[in-house]
């Protein structure tokens, strides 16, 4: 259960949710996209209550990576485009670069035409992920919801993905789930939960050194 938190993310920004103990960081980012209704209170975005606001509206303005990512029966690129079938190859190796997923198609003998198999079962999870957040990327949404986005990732993987986060903040608001040292370390901010409570939230140099971190 997720207890009442108040406050403003963004605009602009990377900013983490940490989890001590207990859960609420899947209702959080669920309440942020919208999938879920406040049982009290409101989220906004720019200032409106984004339950005035279509699932399709939504999903172009906040993407969201769940923690567990499904990949359908079909080629990569397929999955990549699921909200967008007719978007050019451009955009597609775009989205790919970004989530450091594209060289390693390259790698595949049939490339972006390269059958995933069933749930993505071809892939290791780590591929899965950086499939999954291409696809989120594709539609270059001004607000990113990621639960867990470098679980599953080798630390070269990690590396570059965090490089696109940071370029991405500069223009995006984008809000991760982690509990990576790599990815709080280069935070604007950070909210930490327990027991679906808010305990802390500020500006990482502050909160780091209460998760044993240096800022």
């Amino acid at each position: 259960q997720l207890h009442a938190i108040a406050g403003q993310l963004g605009p602009f920004g990377l900013h983490a949710i940490v989890v001590a103990n207990g859960s609420g960081k899947s209702t959080l980012l669920k309440l942020l996209r919208g999938l879920y209704a406040p049982e009290s209170g409101r989220v906004l975005l720019d200032g409106a209550d984004i339950a005035q606001f279509s699932q399709d509206d939504l999903a172009r303005w906040v993407g969201y990576l769940p923690q567990q990512v499904q990949l359908i029966s079909g080629t990569i690129r397929e999955n990549i485009t699921l909200a967008e079938p007719g978007i050019g190859d451009e955009r597609v190796i775009a989205a790919a670069r970004r989530a450091a997923a594209h060289d390693f198609v390259l790698d595949l003998p049939d490339g972006y035409a390269t059958e995933v198999g069933e749930g993505g079962s071809r892939f290791s999870g780590g591929e899965r992920k950086r499939i999954a957040i291409a696809q989120v990327l594709l539609r270059d949404p001004p607000v990113l919801l990621m639960d867990e986005p470098t679980a599953d990732l080798d630390q070269h993987a990690e590396q570059a993905l965090l490089a696109t986060l940071r370029e991405l903040a500069k223009d995006h608001t984008v809000i991760v789930v982690t509990h990576s040292v790599a990815v709080l370390s280069q935070c604007n901010g950070i909210l930490v939960l327990d027991k679906g409570q808010l305990k802390a939230a500020g500006p990482a140099r502050q909160i780091l050194p209460a998760l044993g971190i240096a800022p």
